[in-house]
């Protein structure tokens, strides 16, 4: 709200003013209101403006402690704002009234459906700038309430709307339009198809309709997810009609493109989708551990790097010579302590374990200097981390197998008498 008041840049009116206007008289008394915003009132302003202010934070007030019909009072006598010839305030006056309306609206007690939808169109006329976004949070309203093909429309009527000079921002937004105008053809497929399949209608996306909605989002979809952007929804819906219709080429193709462009923001969900994908189709051990190293230098703490691990160590089968097999325990060793930093994973047993289960992998391969190096250069974090003897206590109180795990590994770190292995065993022998 505050953001909304330096964008109107009208300042904070005085409190011993008590403006009127409008279809009845409203007494704004300063008790309604938050204290006033601390940027400098313009000498210059007009009480029209100062009523406005104050009428705002009487909104504001009011919204703020749910008293919605208070709130609906006080906008009825702000739409006056929407009269205003100033440039800034023609362009600020109706975003105010369509989200703070809508917002009364969706509470107060007595509203009816049809108010918000003469409220969203009577906003698009006023606001022809905010034209895109209106009909988008439009049609997100009627989503909420089942209607899907009034939606539908609303996005379509958006999609072909223009208004002077397109800027960027109006670009931005009618893609926005366009790809939820996909997504909602996505939408309409996936239900036909599980209606095909309750009714055993071949279920191989025979059906033409079916087909045709196929073709319509896939075409919507493809286009925006080109665009550098996050896109996770509608690309994850993009490749489950790939899939369906049995392109796997093409749906890897559209994740690769997505994880691995440069072009778009670093996102860690895109290598998450391709994993499982891969995953999914039985990919090889190695396309599945190239994607994971990327996923691990990008989110260290992920819960899939138990997964990556569990890969690195169970290469041996694979065509690696020894020293390959030595890197890949080595780096192993490397993801479960980056992950034992993080908070919350410091009492996941699993995650002991599989620390317990390299660590025996390299002292069978006679390489303990590996995990003195790597001991040596985390002990200063990890002493206070998790090897302390309260550590003990509380590992005690929450699970016996972890503490019994943190004994194994202790003594293979930070020595035999590490003061958290001399207090776990006291526990454990007066237990």
């Amino acid at each position: 709200m505050d953001d909304i008041e330096v964008e109107l840049n009208v300042a904070g009116a005085d409190e011993s003013d008590d403006d009127t206007w409008g279809r009845g008289t409203v007494k704004l008394t300063p008790s309604l209101l938050l204290p006033p915003a601390v940027f400098p009132e313009r000498s210059n302003m007009s009480g029209f403006h100062k009523t406005i202010k104050l009428c705002l934070l009487a909104i504001k007030d009011a919204m703020l402690h749910h008293r919605w019909e208070d709130a609906a009072k006080y906008i009825s006598y702000y739409t006056q704002a929407l009269e205003d010839t100033s440039t800034g305030n023609q362009l600020m006056s109706p975003e105010i009234m369509w989200r703070l309306g809508c917002e009364i609206l969706h509470h107060h007690p007595n509203s009816k459906p049809e108010d918000i939808i003469d409220l969203y169109e009577r906003m698009k006329n006023f606001g022809v700038k905010n034209f895109a976004k209106i009909s988008l949070d439009h049609a997100f309203h009627l989503l909420k309430n089942g209607q899907l093909e009034e939606a539908k429309r609303q996005l379509s009527v958006a999609e072909s709307w223009r208004y002077g000079k397109q800027s960027a921002a109006q670009s931005q937004d009618l893609t926005l339009i366009r790809v939820y105008r996909g997504f909602l053809d996505y939408i309409t497929w996936n239900h036909r198809r599980s209606l095909g399949e309750e009714a055993d209608h071949n279920g191989d996306g025979s059906n033409p309709e079916m087909h045709s909605y196929f073709r319509q989002a896939s075409v919507t979809l493809q286009e925006v997810i080109r665009s550098p952007g996050i896109w996770d929804s509608f690309v994850l819906a993009y490749v489950e009609m790939l899939e369906f219709y049995n392109d796997k080429e093409g749906a890897e193709k559209v994740l690769k493109d997505y994880a691995y462009d440069k072009a778009f923001p670093a996102n860690p969900n895109a290598h998450v989708y391709l994993y499982e994908f891969l995953r999914r189709n039985n990919a090889p051990k190695r396309k599945l551990m190239e994607v994971l190293e990327i996923l691990q230098a990008l989110v260290p703490s992920h819960k899939l790097m138990l997964q990556y691990c569990f890969f690195l160590l169970n290469s041996g089968d694979d065509d690696d010579d020894d020293d390959d097999y030595d890197y890949k325990i080595q780096r192993a060793l490397q993801v479960i302590m980056d992950l034992l930093e993080y908070i919350s994973w410091k009492q996941n047993p699993y995650a002991w374990k599989c620390l317990w289960d390299v660590i025996v992998s390299l002292l069978k391969r006679h390489r303990g200097d590996v995990l003195a190096q790597e001991w040596h250069k985390r002990k200063e974090l990890w002493m206070p981390l998790h090897f302390r003897t309260y550590h003990a206590r509380q590992d005690a109180r929450v699970d016996q197998d972890l503490l019994m795990l943190k004994i194994l590994v202790v003594p293979n770190l930070a020595g035999k008498d590490a003061e958290y292995r001399r207090a776990a065993k006291l526990l454990t022998d007066n237990a």
